[in-house]
């Protein structure tokens, strides 16, 4: 669609457009989020598996299991991504891709996982009571929502792009593009509320604060399945991200300095 449309392109065309050609999803399957991808979540599954001692045989078990489903769902949720990066508007975009891929993905996530440790311990080996599975499997939830949010931010300033003709660019270029958006990505949140409370805007500058420690301690303690998690990771978001506004506070107080902070 973004290829033959100069107009505005809608969230709900977007739509439209994935219902009735289900199958580009599959032709324009993104190989780039597909790699990157892949290899994140499986170094996250190592990391988890390691630091929970299990052995080496049920961690590298976990690691292939995770890279072999998360290669093929990953390049399908970025040709999704791809779909949307034009889409107006931005927020309810954002919202559609962090709440339904994550889902569509960690169904697939779970179940593979889940099946592979129940039904198939005795030929591959499986984590000890599942336990390092369900801490890797919220780690990996909380991941994805800011990974698609990510990748939404990237396709948007034309980087893992796949198939869009001039706009694409090849994997060596993306990648020396990616840590430069990632400051920019992650340091979105800090500058804006570093923005409210310079305006005065102490309502809105707490709102954002709150709900982002509250997002990350709900997903985390939800998909572990314990209540320590969730205050305890909220706890953790919030110091974070305090930090980070203070960093940003002197940040944007040097640069006032030099006139580069609108």
């Amino acid at each position: 669609m973004e290829e033959v449309w100069d107009e505005r392109i809608e969230v709900r065309d977007v739509l439209r457009n994935l219902i009735h050609h289900p199958t580009q999803v599959l032709t324009r399957w993104n190989w780039k989020t597909a790699v990157i991808g892949a290899i994140v979540r499986g170094s996250f599954y190592f990391t988890v598996y390691q630091a929970s001692r299990q052995t080496w045989l049920a961690t590298l078990t976990a690691v292939v299991v995770e890279f072999a489903f998360r290669f093929f769902t990953t390049g399908l949720a970025g040709a999704v991504v791809q779909s949307f990066r034009k889409a107006q508007p931005v927020w309810q975009s954002n919202l559609i891709v962090s709440l339904l891929l994550p889902a569509f993905s960690h169904a697939v996530e779970f179940v593979t996982h889940f099946a592979q440790e129940r039904y198939f311990a005795d030929v591959l080996a499986a984590s000890e009571n599942g336990v390092a599975r369900q801490r890797a499997f919220a780690i990996s939830v909380l991941f994805s929502v800011v990974a698609v949010l990510f990748n939404l931010y990237a396709m948007r300033h034309g980087v893992l792009l796949v198939g869009a003709h001039e706009e694409t660019r090849s994997f060596g270029a993306d990648l020396k593009r990616i840590p430069r958006l990632i400051g920019q990505f992650t340091s979105f949140l800090p500058s804006l509320i570093a923005a409210y409370l310079e305006r005065g805007r102490l309502l809105n500058a707490l709102a954002a604060f709150a709900v982002f420690g509250i997002t990350v301690g709900t997903i985390l303690g939800t998909f572990r399945g314990r209540w320590t998690w969730v205050y305890r990771t909220a706890l953790g978001a919030w110091a974070f991200l305090l930090a980070a506004v203070l960093i940003a506070l002197i940040g944007r107080s040097i640069r006032r300095r030099y006139g580069k902070v609108y």
